[in-house]
């Protein structure tokens, strides 16, 4: 806020320049400060114009030297006038165009901006988890035993990883990943991992192939680092094997066994004709193993990496969907005989807070993550199932879905002639946000002919799921 009107400034048409205290509760440094730095940016004092010497400043405010001192000394740090030797205080050039000093209080704008902002009842557009069963006092008593061992170094000083013991017992056991603490490297966010990713590949490789529709901001960050990207059409099982097999490329971006947003999975003989693509090309494959916690009807499958004889696979996973995002602790498992030298860049990885990392093993190791996934399936599972039988009691044949007993999203096929646009402010209208599914087609030829929407239910209440289906139907229908 600048705490000076123009009225306040009539005066410095003439020569004393001397500035109006008036706030009590403000120190009188600041309020001299103040003062000059606002009639400068109000260009009531302009360039090579002398401020006051600071004892005549003083001696006409009834202060001390010192506390005019300390006011010019920040306006001269802050380059709005320079001093120079046994001449004085004068004011700098600023251009003035670069700055929209605007009237009023700030915070009143930030308000006034919130109460106009929608708020819609019902968001169905970010990937959210169910918020109100997260396991507070089980995380409560491991972050207090992690505090009890807090560690004061940078993580790439401490000879052991708290979590990597733990993540590579539970990423075997449960997903079949073979791993060694040098293979295996923690980040904050799946996203960050990535970006490192191509980072060190960047010199040696440069195509890369990704799925259509597929997770948009992994194909943005290769194309950062000039890899020349291609997308594969996805299809009922996954990426179209066909397509793949005229394909020659050094990289292949895979969401295997819950493909994102069509909720495809990835049977074992496509997966073997994969690693044979990639064995035949020198490729590497770099599976994301997105919301894999959560199959429905059928045992998890196994992982990519688990089936890799060849070292091919880079895996990669998250504790944000099964956990919180908010957590942002990823996991990236390299192949063993990595010929890339990334050793010297690891560091970089080191984005997630050992404090973290720390309570997160004590979770796993104390039994409370096996537990909280035992919960959250059965949860999800009754939400999934609540979607699916909302949506085929529907009237007629309008809105088509992939009934992939996993995840927390559906993809909805809407049989009409509105337009994708039209169909998200509808659906806005009646309290709903919805994801466009556009934004993940990379190639507009593979986009079907009716629009598609994608329906995250993960952190929507149960209760309220059919009532959510009903609105978006008459949204698009009424």
């Amino acid at each position: 806020m600048h705490p000076y009107t123009d009225a306040d400034f009539d005066f410095l048409k003439d020569a004393d320049m001397i500035p109006t205290i008036h706030h009590a509760d403000k120190p009188l440094y600041e309020q001299i400060y103040e003062f000059y730095k606002d009639a400068i940016l109000k260009k009531h004092l302009n360039y090579r114009e002398r401020l006051p010497s600071y004892r005549v400043l003083a001696k006409e405010l009834g202060i001390g030297n010192n506390t005019v001192l300390k006011a010019y000394e920040q306006l001269v740090l802050e380059g709005y006038v320079t001093n120079e030797h046994r001449r004085g205080l004068f004011v700098t050039r600023i251009d003035h165009k670069d700055w929209h000093i605007e009237a009023g209080n700030p915070a009143m704008r930030v308000k006034e901006k919130q109460e106009k902002a929608w708020n819609p009842a019902f968001n169905t557009s970010i990937h959210l988890v169910d918020e109100h069963t997260f396991p507070m006092k089980q995380w409560r008593k491991c972050s207090n035993w992690a505090l009890d061992s807090i560690s004061f170094q940078y993580p790439e000083y401490e000879k052991d990883d708290p979590l990597k013991e733990q993540l590579i017992q539970y990423l075997f056991q449960y997903r079949g990943v073979r791993a060694t603490p040098e293979q295996l490297l923690i980040g904050s966010g799946a996203t960050v991992l990535v970006f490192w990713l191509a980072f060190i590949l960047r010199n040696s490789c440069s195509r890369i192939l990704t799925e259509d529709p597929g997770y948009p901001r992994t194909r943005q960050l290769f194309q950062e680092f000039n890899y020349h990207v291609k997308p594969i059409r996805v299809a009922t099982h996954g990426i179209d094997l066909q397509q793949l097999a005229r394909e020659k490329a050094d990289l292949l971006y895979l969401t295997p066994s819950h493909q994102y947003p069509t909720g495809a999975a990835i049977p074992v003989s496509h997966r073997i004709q994969i690693l044979n693509w990639a064995k035949k090309n020198k490729a590497y494959i770099i599976e994301d193993d997105f919301d894999c916690e959560f199959r429905y009807k059928t045992k998890l499958m196994s992982s990519l990496q688990g089936l890799d004889r060849d070292n091919r696979v880079i895996y990669i996973g998250t504790f944000s969907n099964a956990l919180m995002p908010s957590l942002r602790v990823a996991y990236m498992v390299l192949p063993g005989q990595f010929p890339i030298p990334y050793t010297s860049y690891s560091y970089l990885t080191n984005t997630a807070p050992y404090f973290t990392r720390k309570a997160l093993a004590l979770f796993i190791e104390k039994g409370y993550w096996e537990r909280h996934l035992k919960k959250m399936r059965i949860l999800y599972k009754r939400k999934y199932e609540a979607c699916i039988e909302a949506l085929q009691a529907l009237p007629e044949n309008r809105i088509h879905f992939n009934q992939t007993p996993s995840g927390l999203n559906i993809l909805l096929r809407i049989q009409s002639r509105l337009s994708e646009k039209e169909m998200l402010v509808r659906a806005q209208n009646n309290g709903v946000v919805v994801t466009p599914a556009s934004v993940f087609y990379f190639d507009k030829s593979n986009q079907p002919k009716y629009p598609e929407v994608l329906f995250e239910f993960g952190s929507l209440p149960l209760d309220e799921i059919k009532k959510i289906v009903g609105k978006l139907y008459k949204a698009w229908f009424s």
